[in-house]
């Protein structure tokens, strides 16, 4: 009876955990596909000409208008977004607003996520491919990958555990092969975040993953030298 009891909480246990998490992995689809969706309904009122920052969480999160005021930049990061995700919507949130600049911010969830290193390189060959086609005189900015840290919160461990500096580091080196084909502008700030040990700067982020205030100043400062 004690092993019937014991193996019927395992059971329930196991099925609350697989519930609990679909249930966010359908949430968080569902916040990125209205997020994608509003960006699209936002063509007619975006000015042309604009400085296109697109992304992930790190774009999102990023004051556009705090760290370069008075500028045409408009933000189209959604957080949790993969390679995949970011080609998926690049006609409509992107493309469509004609913009002379695109800052390229997009990886990190694929390596925490668990996408393997060719489907990354393939997405981001197609997302330079479909940019540089479609806006033939628009400056595209690809930039590097940013580093990561783990703290020690259960927040930060998570975040970071499949976001392993060293695959970032190789992933960085693929990225920067696919800007040289396109013959596009690699900006490095992975090297403006990065302390002596090979992690992110502890004075620049929130959780290990994210950027802080300090973080966005460094990168802003970085991004006005090719912008």
């Amino acid at each position: 009876d004690l092993m019937l009891a014991v193996l019927l909480v395992l059971i329930i246990s196991t099925a609350m955990i697989f519930m609990t998490y679909n249930l966010a992995l359908m949430t968080s689809e569902n916040a990125q596909a209205k997020k994608a969706e509003k960006y699209a309904s936002q063509i007619d009122t975006t000015e042309k000409g604009s400085v296109c920052f697109l992304g992930d969480s790190i774009t999102e999160m990023y004051d556009l208008e705090k760290h370069f005021k008075n500028k045409n930049y408009v933000n189209r990061g959604i957080s949790s977004n993969e390679t995949q995700d970011i080609l998926d919507r690049l006609d409509s949130n992107v493309i469509a607003i004609e913009p002379s600049v695109v800052v390229l911010l997009v990886g990190v969830n694929d390596l925490g996520h668990g996408v393997d290193n060719n489907t990354i390189i393939s997405n981001y060959d197609k997302i330079l491919y479909e940019l540089t086609t479609k806006l033939e005189s628009a400056k595209i900015l690809v930039q590097s990958i940013y580093p990561t840290r783990t703290l020690s919160n259960f927040n930060s461990i998570n975040l970071t555990k499949n976001r392993k500096n060293q695959d970032i580091i190789n992933l960085n080196i693929e990225i920067n092969k696919l800007a040289e084909k396109y013959n596009l502008t690699y900006v490095d700030t992975h090297s403006v975040l990065v302390d002596s040990e090979g992690m992110l700067n502890a004075n620049y982020t929130l959780d290990g993953l994210h950027l802080n205030d300090d973080g966005y100043r460094k990168v802003s400062e970085h991004l006005k030298k090719f912008i």
